[in-house]
């Protein structure tokens, strides 16, 4: 059903991007830029895995033929599990009881183990490029299932589901700033790591965090954290 997902964005992306149609963000760089949210994550960069440097060699590559775009940093190439309260304008922390939305993270937490993630091939959208993961084992749906459970029932506010009902396990590399410079040299870049193997993760440290649309470290607060048991 991924592999399905991921075919889908590529094929109906592709030649958008290849005759230069990509949906410019325009907001990435904007300190004007007020939407903030509550989200449940994992980093890349905490776990013991080569797969964050595979990563960030890919995007190294990219950005000697496309510069101007915006790469992930290795530091927070990240994988959300969920996200709790969706980006809003204006939204901030005191809007919020944060011990509330921290209990239920972590009584969540108390019987979770590791999520092991095969990151394999990338993916593309008119916005962004994405780096593809399947999980491995039902711990990834398993606790974004007892994370919406949990949020859901409570009176807390939360916006789960409301965009769309998150069900991948990618990580976003790649947002478009601007119109490609070397449509032609990115493609054939794409097109050597369609099916790149970036390796495996076991993730045993997870965040819940408020922050910004596009996961800035500088603008992220950390919330609560939780380290759990590796599955043998």
């Amino acid at each position: 059903m991924l592999k399905t997902i991921y075919d889908e964005m590529w094929d109906s992306s592709y030649s958008k991007i290849k005759s230069g149609q990509c949906d410019i963000d325009k907001l990435i760089s904007d300190p004007n830029d007020t939407r903030r949210g509550v989200t449940a994550l994992t980093y890349l960069q905490n776990n013991e895995s080569k797969v964050s440097r595979k990563i960030t060699e890919f995007l190294c590559e990219l950005k000697k033929v496309e510069p101007k775009q915006y790469y992930y940093p290795e530091e927070e190439l990240h994988l959300t599990i969920l996200s709790i309260i969706s980006c809003i304008s204006g939204f901030q922390l005191a809007d919020i009881d944060t011990f509330s939305y921290v209990q239920i993270f972590k009584q969540c937490m108390q019987d979770t183990e590791s999520i092991s993630i095969k990151f394999e091939g990338i993916t593309i959208s008119t916005s962004c490029i994405l780096i593809q993961g399947f999980p491995i084992g039902e711990g990834l749906n398993e606790l974004r299932n007892k994370l919406r459970n949990r949020y859901q029932e409570s009176s807390l506010h939360t916006t789960i589901d409301s965009r769309y009902r998150l069900s991948t396990a990618h990580v976003t590399a790649v947002r478009f700033t601007s119109q490609l410079i070397n449509r032609d040299k990115v493609i054939d870049v794409l097109n050597r790591y369609k099916f790149y193997d970036f390796g495996t993760m076991t993730f045993t440290e997870f965040q819940l965090v408020f922050n910004n649309w596009y996961q800035n470290l500088s603008e992220t607060k950390q919330l609560a954290s939780s380290s759990v048991k590796q599955c043998v």
